[in-house]
């Protein structure tokens, strides 16, 4: 592990055993591998070599970091910029999205999102601020795989987590527990901090050592690829993306590395005669003149050899067809065996990026897959928001009225052609003339509540007609 690594030391281990629980490190080797490969950290990439001399050195082989291409890819699928949380009420609407902006949660959020694809596992959780006891500002932390402990769960999912993070306490490095547990009926944050490998006094450090959030719904959210874990039995914990592919990843380097050597290698060579590499000096010393460029690609000729030219150049032949057939073998493996399909990566594309008529066409395993992982984030964001609008209510002073369902809608123009049913849409509403479908069209295409959807439309206008 490296040393810049976080991962959670012992004293955290030894006071959540001391709570009656107990840490479940089963997965600890397998998410600290995942996280070398994502990070592209592993050692997997130093190279051993002898060279001519009888030295033994290691090179660092060229790499695309393709786990982390992975990850990033399965991000902006599920969560981006067409992604919306929206609930019926109208007032607990327009705060939702005021809390989402404030606590910059569609910024961080693709980013939790990458990484619990990448480590298998990951949380929202709410955080409160607890201002001289009567004042409470809340907001939405993240946590990745390394940072969770759950504590309690069942088939139905996790139950009771902690969170572990590293915070900093006047310049020094310390580490804050937060056990999110439940305690007569409702559940309470328990944080307590620790500084070089001991327990120091939380309330001294202006941090509140119980907090009761008054609420029976968990104030977290776990999120987990939609993919059996395959590596710890019955885990809480879920399985990277790329668990399965870690020989693709291997594969799609070793090409690419293979082609960048080829390049380096198969570079233009210079063989001089000794008349214009050798000169002597104003005493007669003989002095080499030294090669120009950086790598030196200048050579005597060969002892023996004669020549009327003065120089000769040596130019190999390059290999990209066979290496360019290989690397994009090695792609395709890798996007069937991390859920995309075989026709996700593809290293020539000469129409540019595939429309979504193109990949519902000859890519189902991607439609179903995204459909899944949007599933899995979709329950983590309905826990943490109806908790959010439960605890906005009754710590910090929000009126927000019915509050009805949370609804996430999630952006499928990568599986239906969003534009295309937008605009089949707007010519039913024309050609049927019922002004309800110009509500519903707002609600559905715009992530309005009910209320502002029929405030846009006419009143005149709206007549229910049972849809």
């Amino acid at each position: 592990m490296a040393l810049d690594e976080f991962s959670i030391p012992s004293c955290v281990k030894d006071a959540i055993k001391e709570a009656g629980y107990t840490a479940n490190t089963s997965m600890e080797g397998f998410i600290s591998t995942w996280w070398q490969w994502y990070t592209g950290t592993t050692q997997w990439y130093d190279e051993g070599y002898t060279t001519v001399e009888g030295r033994k050195k290691t090179r660092r082989r060229m790499s695309i970091r393709p786990a982390r291409r992975v990850c990033r890819e399965w991000a902006s699928l599920i969560l981006n910029e067409g992604t919306t949380i929206t609930c019926e009420g109208a007032k607990a609407a327009k705060w939702l999205d005021w809390f989402l902006d404030a606590s910059n949660f569609w910024v961080n959020g693709q980013s939790l999102v990458e990484k619990s694809m990448a480590l298998g596992t990951g949380a929202w959780a709410l955080w409160f601020d607890v201002r001289g006891y009567t004042e409470t500002a809340m907001k939405i932390r993240r946590y990745d795989a390394r940072m969770v402990v759950p504590l309690s769960w069942d088939e139905e999912g996790i139950t009771e987590c902690a969170f572990c993070t590293s915070v900093s306490l006047k310049g020094k490095r310390a580490y804050q527990l937060q056990l999110y547990v439940l305690d007569e009926g409702t559940y309470h944050i328990k944080t307590k901090l620790f500084m070089d490998g001991r327990e120091v006094d939380a309330e001294r450090h202006g941090v509140l050592p119980d907090f009761d959030t008054l609420i029976d719904l968990p104030p977290f959210g776990i999120i987990k690829p939609a993919i059996e874990n395959t590596c710890v039995d019955l885990s809480p914990y879920g399985m990277s993306v790329f668990a399965d592919g870690v020989d693709a990843i291997k594969a799609v380097d070793l090409t690419f590395d293979a082609l960048c050597n080829e390049i380096d290698l198969t570079e233009a060579m210079v063989f001089m005669s000794d008349e214009m590499i050798d000169v002597r000096d104003d005493k007669g010393r003989m002095v080499p003149v030294a090669p120009r460029g950086p790598k030196g690609r200048f050579f005597r000729k060969i002892a023996g050899q004669t020549s009327k030219d003065f120089f000769e150049v040596f130019s190999p032949d390059i290999r990209v067809t066979p290496l360019k057939e290989a690397f994009g073998v090695a792609l395709a493996e890798l996007g069937d065996l991390c859920g995309f399909g075989q026709n996700y990566f593809v290293l020539d594309k000469g129409g540019g990026l595939k429309t979504a008529t193109e990949v519902s066409s000859d890519n189902s395993a991607l439609m179903r897959n995204i459909r899944k992982h949007e599933n899995v984030v979709r329950a983590a964001i309905d826990d943490v928001m109806r908790a959010a609008l439960l605890c906005a209510q009754l710590h910090c002073g929000a009126k927000l009225g019915k509050v009805g369902l949370v609804s996430i809608g999630f952006d499928d123009s990568i599986i239906t052609d969003t534009q295309a049913e937008k605009s089949m849409a707007l010519a039913e509403i024309a050609a049927l003339g019922v002004p309800r479908l110009k509500v519903e069209y707002l609600m559905k295409y715009y992530g309005m509540s009910e209320e502002d959807a029929v405030a846009a439309v006419p009143a005149e206008q709206i007549v229910d007609i049972g849809f």
